[in-house]
């Protein structure tokens, strides 16, 4: 309980700060006067003054804010807290729309290039992982990998005059052949067969399906196969009494097994050990119903995998690159949202997102790094939402203005106490269903 709530807090304050650090920073750089700088929401806890900025840490964590002099939507008649000793120049509402705009979207900027930021880090200190050897699973049927008899547990040893020792090597391989026909090499129980893989040309579509093998990789802390002993490199060989040659195999046994005992026999440094082990009830994605989720039995640890070195350069091209599939499958569940596609289950809220942290500590700082990276990527979407209140809403409202349609000050008013609370039921409902998940 201790890690999820430290790896809780630390992955919303460092989010939470960032984001409002962007506020700031631009703000200032605007010339707008800042009159508060707050990490949490509600009542203040512990203020000091720096900077001419009152500095704060308030209640409740999930969530901050920059108070900018002159961003408050005034009571007519009256002049907002704070401004009558200031100039007019260092007022929000008396900025160019364009500074306005700067200051508004700097948060959500701060947590798109945190979360590159965080990803190049990462993908440069662990490497790039290599997929050691070259084993396939069972081709689906009508794909070129079938037509030309592939079986499941059959070793790739060479493609189009090109040998491969892994899966990054035969991968390399198919995209230098780009399609067509070409001479594949496998061995199959000992035996070296040479087979024809006729893939359509300019396509990399060949049906392959890579399997990795028995040994165990990365051991979730405090996990169930952590307490058995088990330790990255060990290998197993044999689950419920059943030989086992792959890490397909030995999931596909453990996840059916949630909650009953399972004996694992493993080879550690040259020695067979063999204990019993209760795999853990989890929620994974279904395969079989896109967006779901079924129970599944976990031990956790994962594929063994290797690493090598990358450049500078590779990193940021992957941490941007990482970045942006995750843009765009966030987009792809908020569109199943709004359709309807995917259930309430698939939200997640405080709750989720301290687990999930406290789950990514245990794995490693890396996990952790990278979660903070992809949380830090949704909130940059989340808080660009044409929303009354979230900076979205703001754009919007700026938007509108330099179209000469601005929005009346009693009307943004009413908008922004609707939006919040559509947000703040929404936070509700996301609570209940997890307190109903997680709880009872």
């Amino acid at each position: 309980m201790l890690i999820i709530m430290l790896a809780g807090l630390f992955t919303i304050g460092v989010l939470i700060f960032i984001h409002e650090l962007g506020h700031f920073l631009a703000a200032r750089a605007m010339g707008i006067h800042v009159h508060r700088f707050s990490i949490g929401m509600g009542p203040v806890l512990v203020r000091w003054r720096a900077a001419g900025t009152e500095w704060a840490l308030s209640l409740l964590p999930f969530g901050g804010y920059v108070k900018m002099a002159g961003m408050e939507i005034p009571v007519e008649g009256e002049t907002p807290p704070g401004e009558d000793t200031l100039p007019p120049s260092v007022l929000y509402r008396n900025k160019p729309i364009w500074r306005r705009l700067t200051a508004v979207i700097a948060g959500p900027l701060a947590n798109l290039i945190l979360a590159i930021l965080v990803a190049v880090g990462v993908i440069y200190t662990t490497g790039e992982p290599i997929y050691p050897g070259t084993w396939v699973d069972a081709p689906a049927a009508g794909t070129p990998a079938a037509a030309a008899g592939l079986a499941r547990g059959d070793r790739v040893l060479a493609y189009a005059g090109g040998e491969a020792s892994n899966w990054n090597e035969l991968l390399d391989l198919i995209i230098d052949a780009d399609g067509g026909r070409h001479p594949l090499v496998v061995e199959r129980e000992g035996e070296v067969l040479d087979l024809t893989l006729d893939v359509p040309a300019g396509t990399l579509r060949t049906g392959l399906a890579s399997l990795l093998d028995n040994r165990v990789g990365k051991v979730l802390k405090g996990g169930p196969a952590d307490r058995l002993g088990l330790a990255r490199g060990d290998r197993i060989v044999a689950v419920d009494g059943r030989p086992v040659r792959f890490f397909n195999d030995i999931a596909g046994i453990v996840n059916e097994k949630a909650g009953e005992p399972v004996r694992i026999v493993w080879e550690h440094e040259g020695r067979r050990l063999e204990g019993m082990v209760t795999p853990q009830a989890a929620d994974a994605a279904d395969p079989a119903e896109p967006g779901q989720t079924r129970r599944i039995g976990r031990i956790f640890f994962e594929e063994y995998l290797e690493w090598r070195p990358v450049s500078w350069g590779d990193a940021f091209a992957g941490g941007a690159r990482w970045v942006w599939i995750t843009i765009k499958g966030t987009v792809a569940w908020l569109v199943g949202k709004i359709t309807g596609r995917y259930g309430a289950e698939t939200m997640g809220g405080p709750i989720t997102i301290f687990r999930t942290a406290g789950e990514m500590a245990r794995w490693g700082i890396d996990r952790l790094l990278i979660f903070i990276a992809f949380f830090s990527t949704q909130l940059f979407l989340f808080n660009l939402l044409p929303i009354p209140v979230l900076d979205g809403g703001h754009v919007v409202f700026l938007a509108l203005e330099g179209l000469r349609l601005p929005v009346n000050e009693g009307v943004r008013l009413r908008l922004t106490m609707a939006g919040l609370l559509l947000l703040v039921g929404l936070m509700l409902f996301i609570v209940v269903q997890e307190l109903n998940r997680f709880v009872f």
